[in-house]
């Protein structure tokens, strides 16, 4: 070999290592700086909105912490209407969506019957629709890919039995829920993670197996393609999970999924490792641990940073956390100011009118414009049912997004003389007057 081809051969090798190095040698955990403090809790749920971080959930009842990532502050929300645990939350047009998760106590907790909403801008909960009664189930993972919501996994009877590989579909816009095929394995107790096209399925365990707890962990992972709509198995060992456990956080770094903490038969302590699979090679390297291991809490992706905080000290209930780790490449980074903003709801018109020779159905279009926040719709209804009808093209509560718009019919049903009025109010979430539109019949 020429020297000229062994310096281009030692070059492309230090190209080829060098995203390895650059995580491993800059990238660290450090303290989340902060002005006061969260709830201690655990299994629990924590989500970006904004520019907002927003802890939720957790055994017991609990109010939402939320800190702001330009002045660093703890402020606290509103808390939930019940209960809920075992919660990978997912943030969606500015609203935060809680599904596949669990209430009540150990160890035959109940899963959510219905998808919970919670508007970071108004500080507000709202009971979403229903999830069906066949598919429910607790401490699933749960992710958001190209507008919709995707549950994958699961536990039906709290910490007993009834693990599931069931993967589903949720269409905010829609209200729809669409079945897809199952995941080579059963697990609960995970987080999950979407990387392009991909939806990664690791680390996890089946609560209740064979009359176990903790050592009941599944080594093995799974990858569906939204492409293909198809699911494979990775090769083992090399594409099984280094440190098997439960109760972790799954996040996306650099292109590559990062499982973090967890819990296990294997040790009394939570799990400070945090390992990743790398896609291209569907084998895993080790990043840096935390500073604090913890199960039972989730990870925001924030740009390339990764945090972390609250949860469990210990495998099982305690002690409960409050402490936050940013993985970064920095000691005290700036976070990107990206303020939510309610989007404005309008109407194509404030006024209907029918005439005597006129019945034809008549249409509103109700917009959501000039905002990056989309709007949870609790009610659209007549005041005056006797002469005029309603149809819409979906069941209510419904999201609407920024951009949006659909279509509001109303029908004339009544021939009656004597000029008939009405008045279609719409109710979006807060303590705001509904919007109102006047309908009425002229000769």
């Amino acid at each position: 070999m020429t020297t000229k081809s062994l310096f281009l051969s030692l070059l492309f090798l230090v190209l080829a290592l060098l995203p390895l190095q650059t995580v491993g040698q800059t990238y660290n955990w450090h303290s989340l700086e902060s002005e006061g403090n969260a709830t201690e809790r655990h299994e629990n749920a924590l989500v970006r909105a904004g520019n907002k971080f927003i802890l939720l959930g957790g055994r017991g009842m609990k109010p939402i912490d939320i800190y702001d990532t330009q002045t660093q502050e703890w402020t606290e929300g509103a808390q939930p209407p019940f209960e809920i645990h075992h919660i990978q939350a997912v943030e969606l047009e500015g609203l935060v969506y809680v599904v596949g998760a669990m209430s009540g106590g150990w160890p035959y907790e109940t899963s959510l019957s219905h998808i919970l909403i919670y508007d970071p801008v108004l500080d507000k909960w709202a009971i979403g629709p229903e999830i069906p009664e066949d598919r429910r189930r607790g401490a699933a993972g749960t992710v958001v890919y190209d507008g919709k919501i995707y549950v994958v996994c699961g536990i039906i009877n709290g910490h007993t039995s009834g693990w599931v590989s069931w993967l589903d579909e949720f269409d905010p816009k829609t209200n729809e829920w669409r079945t897809l095929p199952n995941a080579p394995r059963s697990r609960d107790h995970l987080h999950a993670a979407v990387v392009d096209d991909k939806l990664v399925v690791a680390g996890g365990r089946r609560s209740g197996y064979g009359g176990g707890g903790f050592e009941t962990t599944v080594a093995q992972t799974n990858v569906f393609d939204f492409d293909t709509m198809e699911w494979t198995e990775l090769p083992s060992p090399e594409g099984d999970i280094p440190t098997q456990r439960a109760g972790i956080a799954a996040t996306v770094h650099q292109g590559n999924v990062a499982i973090i903490g967890g819990e296990s038969g294997s040790q009394e302590t939570a799990h400070s490792e945090v390992e990743m699979l790398v896609l291209s090679t569907g084998s895993w390297e080790s990043l840096p641990s935390l500073n604090r291991g913890r199960h039972g809490t989730q990870a925001i992706l924030f740009d390339d940073m990764i945090v972390v905080g609250a949860g469990s000290g210990n495998r099982g209930g305690g002690p409960e956390l409050n402490s936050f780790e940013i993985f970064s490449s920095e000691e005290n980074p700036e976070f990107p100011d990206t303020p939510l903003t309610k989007a404005e709801l309008t109407t194509s018109t404030e006024e209907i009118i029918f005439t005597d020779d006129d019945s034809s159905d008549k249409e509103v279009i109700l917009s959501s414009q000039n905002g990056n926040q989309a709007s949870l719709i609790q009610y659209i209804q007549l005041d005056n049912t006797s002469d005029f009808a309603l149809n819409l093209p979906i069941e209510f509560p419904f999201v609407l997004a920024p951009g949006q718009e659909i279509p509001i019919e109303i029908s004339r049903i009544s021939t009656e003389t004597g000029n008939p009025q009405a008045t279609l109010f719409i109710k979006p979430l807060g303590n705001t007057e509904p919007i109102s539109v006047s309908i009425r019949i002229t000769d």
